[in-house]
């Protein structure tokens, strides 16, 4: 009998559709469950028999995927199946030095000569450094290009203001919503049986969807389409038979408490770190994607990805400053949402610069309960044709 904790899932990025690349390591992937499977489509046969038996069914398609249920924490595995959730590359930028003046009460960082508007956009994840005082070196978000050279940005609690000398930034790594297909080769080993497993290819992540709550470890699923499937019982037929498979990461898990530092959003008109209290943000990204079946071949042969489908959840407090969403909701008038997760291990940032929430109005629950706005709605594209979804690591 197989043990839950005794399954690995080893991947390896695919340089061709389908294909396991013959050389480079294996990665361990991290999950708290899985669903991965080879599951047939069958028929039953409509063959009239005079002793009345049925003459059973057979197999005619063969749908190849599943979800892993995850934990948040920065993971270089993690990291490339956003890759292929966005259909796009992680854009890397470089570090530019300039001298910097830090307003820690007007939430804006100034420069003497030079443009900003050149290196940074906004919702872009920016980390500060050179500071004297070590607070002021930081993640922020820019949540405003006022000029050349001044931007406001949303920050954690504890920035100090201070006139800099021999500073700098660097934007994080970004991810777009792209259309550049990226695919694994993945085998699902049983670990306390004897050389059995099963090899999965041409694995494109269909879907993915975070949770993030107060008080709770950040979760999320990933979703994956194939188009092969088999069950091996000797190691030679494992794809990673011979090769380096890495272990997993052991970074620790990210929470939606204290590892979340601020949460930005426009829904007052003005896009700035939250002046409301924010309960809760999930964020589903499907990417529609359509099968090429083929005669002759059981599983489909390839996938085509269809709109970037983005849904939103929020729940807020009802309070004083989101009662413009009201009004919101009426004319579906968008507005940005932004937020960084972070730990001692490395962080991840969230931007969406038009959401648009539909939701019931506030409501009595009854006596000693809280009036909870629970806004749903979808990211679309940003006015001048920003990605709807952009994603930030470190």
């Amino acid at each position: 009998m197989s043990s839950s904790n005794l399954v690995r899932i080893a991947v390896i990025e695919e340089s061709t559709y389908g294909e396991t690349p013959s050389s480079g390591n294996f990665s361990t992937s991290r999950f708290i469950s899985e669903t991965l499977s080879g599951s047939p489509e069958t028929t039953e046969s409509q063959q009239i028999r005079t002793d009345r038996m049925s003459s059973g069914q057979v197999v005619t398609g063969l749908t190849v995927g599943g979800e892993e249920n995850f934990e948040l924490a920065k993971d270089p595995t993690f990291d490339k199946f956003l890759e292929s959730a966005m259909f796009n590359s992680w854009q890397i930028s470089s570090h530019v030095a300039l001298d910097m003046d830090l307003d820690a009460s007007a939430n804006t960082l100034d420069r003497a000569a030079g443009d900003f508007a050149t290196q940074l956009k906004v919702g872009d994840i920016v980390t500060l450094d050179g500071f004297s005082n070590q607070e002021n070196n930081t993640q922020v978000m820019i949540t405003e290009i006022v000029s050349a050279t001044q931007v406001k940005f949303a920050g954690p609690e504890g920035l100090v203001t201070e006139n800099g000398s021999g500073t700098g930034f660097k934007v994080a790594d970004k991810l777009e919503i792209g259309s550049t297909k990226k695919s694994f080769s993945m085998e699902k080993a049983f670990l306390d049986l004897s050389d059995k497993g099963i090899v999965y290819k041409g694995m494109i992540v269909s879907n993915f969807n975070l949770s993030v709550a107060y008080g709770s470890i950040i979760t999320g699923a990933v979703g994956f389409s194939g188009n092969y499937y088999k069950p091996v019982d000797a190691a030679i037929d494992f794809i990673t038979n011979g090769r380096t498979i890495d272990p997993a990461a052991t970074t620790n898990s990210l929470n939606g408490s204290v590892d979340m530092p601020f949460v930005a959003n426009g829904a007052t008109g003005t896009f700035e770190k939250s002046t409301f209290c924010i309960q809760s943000v999930d964020i589903s990204l499907n990417n529609n994607l359509t099968t090429q079946n083929c005669v002759g071949k059981v599983a489909p042969k390839d996938y085509n990805p269809g709109t970037a489908q983005i849904e939103v959840g929020l729940g807020a407090y009802l309070a004083d400053g989101d009662w413009g969403l009201l009004a919101k909701k009426l004319s579906q008038e968008s507005f940005p949402v932004g937020f960084l997760v972070k730990n001692g291990d490395g962080f991840y940032g969230f931007y969406m610069p038009a959401v648009q929430v539909s939701f019931d109005d506030p409501a009595s629950q009854g006596q000693n309960q809280d009036v909870i706005m629970d806004m749903k709605g979808t990211a679309k594209v940003g006015s001048n044709g920003e990605s709807a979804l952009v994603i930030y690591k470190s």
